[in-house]
């Protein structure tokens, strides 16, 4: 099964949950999981390291509010530890969490974080043109 842990500073995690809750409901297999002030980066960690217990083998694939930032650190790290298994994307905007919340599993955990990052760049438009 493929997983998609959402991470991000302060209330991000919370809010894409809500948006996807509205939009299309709660799906089942995204988590999310918020690094807030009082957090320390150990805490962080600790957060994610008692989801990914319930997961055993899954392939996981992290959506993180920003590139380099403490939550995509923590993911870039686990996914060194386990290449192949999991992934990490960051910058996301709604479209992209979208197509994740339809995760086929026809897709590997990689294409499934290709599709992301393009979802994520073709969303993006200025009007008038």
């Amino acid at each position: 099964m493929k997983r998609v842990i959402v991470m991000g500073h302060g209330g991000y995690a919370k809010g894409v949950k809500d948006n996807l809750e509205m939009i299309v409901g709660a799906p089942q297999h995204m988590y999310f999981i918020d690094l807030t002030k009082e957090d320390s980066l150990e805490d962080l960690k600790d957060k994610v390291n008692h989801l990914l217990l319930e997961f055993n083998e899954d392939e996981v694939l992290f959506a993180c509010d920003l590139l380099g930032a403490s939550p995509f650190r923590v993911a870039a790290e686990l996914c060194a530890n386990h290449p192949g298994q999991y992934y990490t994307v960051a910058g996301l905007n709604t479209m992209a969490f979208l197509e994740l919340s339809f995760n086929e599993d026809d897709l590997s955990i990689e294409a499934l974080a290709n599709r992301a990052v393009e979802s994520a760049k073709t969303a993006v438009a200025k009007f008038p043109e």
